[in-house]
């Protein structure tokens, strides 16, 4: 009798499911994948228009709250930390940065060794948690055209991080006019910056 009555209300299930269908047949909620920081469109040049758009939307999805301020670019924060993408090759093939180019003002930290984009760029003085903007430990090369010292930062999480448990290691310093090609040993490893003004 249980087992009757088990089956009864699956099929019970089976047909509510199937009249809510508009073509009869028992649907899913679609819902898009979370944006992941090692989707590897997030660390490369874009091949197409196409590709730039997922990697904007990407952006927006690993770190809400921000918006499209131009093609290839994502403001945070009243435009104090920016995105910034390459834009797709017109003959498909990619790029390489053959210089640092953060604008005066800012501070820049790159996803790519030799300034390989995507960019980020500051201009806040203080502390700042990368993660803010979903680009905790991705930075590869570095440029300070801003203030007189930058410092990177990693933290290490021990016991249970919601109580704080977490200590700061000090990875480098990025003095003003500097430009870093290759962070070596502390490639991908930055959490938090301190810009001194």
């Amino acid at each position: 009798m249980r087992n009757l009555a088990i089956r009864l209300l699956a099929l019970l299930g089976l047909v509510v499911a199937m009249t809510m269908s508009p073509v009869g047949v028992a649907t899913a909620a679609h819902h898009a994948p979370p944006a992941s920081p090692d989707d590897p469109l997030l660390h490369r040049q874009a091949r197409t228009d196409e590709e730039l758009k997922r990697q904007i939307e990407l952006q927006l999805k690993l770190a809400p709250g921000g918006k499209q301020t131009a093609v290839n670019e994502v403001s945070y924060a009243d435009g104090k930390f920016v995105v910034t993408f390459a834009l797709p090759s017109s003959s498909g093939s990619f790029t390489t940065a053959a210089a640092a180019d953060c604008p005066v003002g800012w501070f820049c930290f790159y996803d790519g060794a030799n300034f390989g984009y995507p960019r980020g760029k500051l201009s806040d003085c203080g502390w700042q948690d990368l993660a803010n903007w979903g680009w905790q430990d991705r930075t590869s090369s570095v440029h300070n055209n801003r203030g007189p010292r930058v410092d990177y930062i990693n933290h290490f999480d021990y016991g249970d991080p919601s109580n704080g448990h977490f200590f700061d290691v000090f990875l480098f310093a990025n003095t003003n006019g500097q430009a870093i090609a290759s962070l070596g040993s502390n490639n991908n490893k930055a959490d938090h910056v301190r810009l001194y003004c």
